[in-house]
């Protein structure tokens, strides 16, 4: 009987784990792909002509104009952001014991 509830609880336990570990994995990979999408629109704004020429030329880099990268860059810029914070809070705890190994004299 005693084997049978730390069985339980030790189920439980690796049940919680396993959720812990899913959302730290289904957040890098947001984190990733949004990366992704903020390198995608820097370069295409990097290589865009002025405003002016851009709008006479109808200029686009693979199908976005200079409006919709800079629109599509800001946005997924705010959400690295926001998944950066959320990554940092939810790996803290392995943060701090980097810092500490990383800080060692």
């Amino acid at each position: 009987m005693g084997s049978n509830l730390f069985t339980r609880c030790s189920n439980r336990r690796k049940g919680k784990m396993r959720g812990i570990i899913k959302i730290r994995a289904i957040l890098s990979t947001l984190l990733l792909i949004i990366f992704a999408i903020v390198v995608f629109t820097g370069i295409g704004l990097y290589f865009a002509p002025s405003g002016r020429i851009a709008r006479e030329t109808n200029w686009s880099f693979l199908g976005f104009d200079k409006w919709k990268l800079e629109y599509l860059h800001e946005i997924s810029g705010f959400v690295v952001s926001a998944l950066a914070v959320i990554h940092l809070l939810a790996n803290y705890k392995m943060f701090i014991e980097e810092m500490k190994i990383l800080l060692k004299r």
